[in-house]
């Protein structure tokens, strides 16, 4: 299992790169700064941005979501189509912030192996920090699965029609 969740798609559409870059650009909403009374309601599953040979996009929600799926794809000429190599991850912000915390985790399990050792606290202490660890293992990987699946399925919907 990874300690950061991700996943690599490959999708096949029977559109040519010119075809889906436009057909992306109509799927996709533009990212918008989000202000009281700005919010329009769209129709659109994804937000995010289209460039020649690729695309970066999220699913578009009101409310914010630090375990939502950041869709990045390449675009490649096949003789039966374009082939979208495409990754999910979550945002480099929440993956930052989960490096550090397992490094913060790993050095207090440290910290009570020696307390444990030489200070003669109890031995169960050395449980609440591997919980910990486990916690915020479990909960990333949770959030992320959830929202994948959805992702994936709009995402080869756009990418089919």
């Amino acid at each position: 299992m990874k300690l950061i969740p991700s996943e690599k798609l490959e999708l096949t559409t029977s559109f040519s790169v010119a075809e889906l870059e436009e057909h992306l650009r109509e799927n996709i909403q533009k990212h918008r700064s989000y202000k009281i009374g700005s919010i329009k309601k769209s129709n659109k599953y994804f937000v995010g941005t289209v460039f020649p040979g690729h695309f970066k996009c999220k699913k578009f929600t009101y409310q914010r979501n630090s375990f939502l799926p950041q869709v990045t794809g390449i675009f490649y000429e096949e003789p039966t189509g374009t082939k979208v190599a495409t990754t999910l991850k979550i945002d480099s912000f929440v993956s930052i912030f989960l490096i550090l915390f397992y490094a913060f985790i790993i050095c207090a399990i440290f910290a009570t192996i020696y307390l444990a050792s030489y200070q003669k606290i109890e031995a169960y202490f050395i449980l609440v920090p591997i919980g910990l660890l486990l916690l915020v293992f479990g909960i990333p990987h949770l959030g992320f699965n959830l929202e994948k699946d959805s992702t994936i399925t709009e995402l080869k919907k756009m990418l089919t029609v």
